[in-house]
Order: structure tokens, then sequence, then C-alpha cells
């Protein structure tokens, strides 16, 4: 960690507003990580909502399938027909779901401070850090790593960009023989992540 993010860390701890969560600003073990996913009622954070978040462990080269985590969440609003083809949730699955203050209750000690793996992780933390800044006051302080950066290093040897394989994860997948489960389920995804990042970390 440089100097610069040192000190960013500890402002971020200053403005921390859940004491319990402080865990998050230690330095986190050497080869954890844990694998996250969302799904959302649209992709824009300013008018949609999330509706799932998945999260997974890794612990070296092994996925922790056994302790694993999927929380259906209770949006404002209802997601609409359109966009319940693409994730599968409906109304009668989401209105008895957790709302957002419960779901981080749970999601913030299991991640703890491992850093965050994901696919387009950017999009995932729109949706996550304003929720959770609600919540304890400061963004994630986490480190974010996006598989498909780690994949386009991996294939193209520059940082510069992503590759038009690296936009997908079906193309990761099949690059590794990875099976695909199914896309747009939350906890599905996560795996997924988890293990196309073994191979490309």
């Amino acid at each position: 960690m440089s100097w610069l993010q040192q000190l960013a860390n500890t402002w971020q701890k200053t403005q921390l507003q859940r004491p319990e969560l402080a865990a998050m600003f230690t330095k986190p073990m050497a080869e954890q990580w844990v694998a996250i996913d969302c799904e959302m009622t649209g992709l824009n954070p300013r008018k949609h909502h999330l509706l799932s978040v998945a999260a997974i462990h890794i612990n070296g080269n092994t996925i922790d399938t056994g302790n694993g985590m999927h929380l259906i969440c209770r949006p404002p609003v209802m997601p609409d027909r359109d966009t319940i083809v693409i994730h599968g949730l409906r109304t009668a699955d989401v209105e008895h779901g957790l709302n957002y203050h419960e779901m981080l209750a749970l999601l913030l000690p299991f991640i703890g401070n491992r850093p965050i793996v994901g696919f387009c992780t950017r999009l995932d933390m729109a949706f996550l850090n304003p929720l959770v800044k609600g919540y304890m006051g400061i963004a994630l302080p986490n480190e974010i790593i996006d598989v498909r950066h780690l994949y386009s290093r991996r294939i193209s040897g520059h940082t510069q960009g992503l590759s038009a394989q690296a936009q997908h994860l079906s193309r990761i997948l099949a690059h590794y023989d990875i099976p695909d489960m199914g896309a747009h389920d939350a906890y599905n995804d996560a795996m997924m992540t988890a293990m196309a990042f073994l191979h490309v970390r």
C-alpha cells in the first residue's frame, strides 16, 4: 500500500460510523479474497436498485463453497416484467427480502478486510457503495480486483484498455474450460468469477 493509500485509509477510518467494522481497515491476510456479484433492476445506479448480492471466500487456491452468502434484498421499487426475464427475481421473491441495512449487517462482516474480486466491479461498486456509505459513513475501504483487467493483462501483456475477450465472462470461462453455470444469478456469477480469478491471478 502506498503512503497516499495509507493516508486515505486513515482518513476513512476516522469517518467510520460503525465501530464494530473497524477490522475492515486492518491488513488482510495473504492469499485471501472474497468474490462478489450483484443483481440489479437495471444498469443505472441513479434510477435502478440492488436486488441480490452473493459473496464467496477464496482461500489460497480454494473456493470456500460451503461458506458462501446469497442475500435477497427488498428494493424500494419492485422489479418490472422486462428485468424479471433477465435476473429471474420476481416481486414475490424480493418483497420479503432484507432491507439494505439488514443486508449490509450480514455482508460487511463477511467481506471483512479481504480484497474484493468481481467482474465489472465498477458497476457493482456503483450500486453497493452508496448503500455502504449510508450505513457506515464511508465507502468500502477494500482493495477492488476486476477479473476483466487481470485477464486482459494475461492475454495481451499490457494494462491499457480491455481486450474484446475480457468484456464477457463467458469468453474467459471458455478460455479456461470453466463450466458456465448460467448468468444473471448472483451466486452463480460470484462462483464463476472466483474460478476465473484463480486462473488469471
